[in-house]
């Protein structure tokens, strides 16, 4: 599944119930605030975030879902680390052609 603006908002609007439901009105409102910030603010044409980006992003959802959603956290916290891999592989992979040049 692509990862496009209507997603994340449906998503951050998903959160925002859940959180409502269990009483973290706080959360409910970051996550709206932030799905209203994407929805009228946001690029249309975004540029796409670099891996150390991603991986933040990864790390924090990864505590969000501790929250809601426990069995999440695992697989959240394998894709960032496959991603931390994947990161190490290029960052190797450019010094390798820095080197033939």
């Amino acid at each position: 599944m692509a990862v496009d603006r209507k997603t994340v908002i449906n998503d951050l609007r998903r959160i925002a119930d859940k959180a409502e439901a269990s009483g973290d009105r706080a959360t409910a409102v970051k996550a709206l605030r932030l799905a209203w910030d994407i929805a009228c603010q946001g690029p249309a044409n975004p540029k796409p975030p670099s891996i150390d980006t991603v991986i933040e992003i990864g790390q924090d959802a990864a505590a969000l879902a501790s929250r809601f959603n426990p069995e999440a956290v695992a697989s959240i916290e394998a894709a960032v680390a496959d991603l931390k891999a994947c990161r190490l592989e290029l960052a190797e992979a450019e010094r390798e052609n820095a080197t033939l040049h």
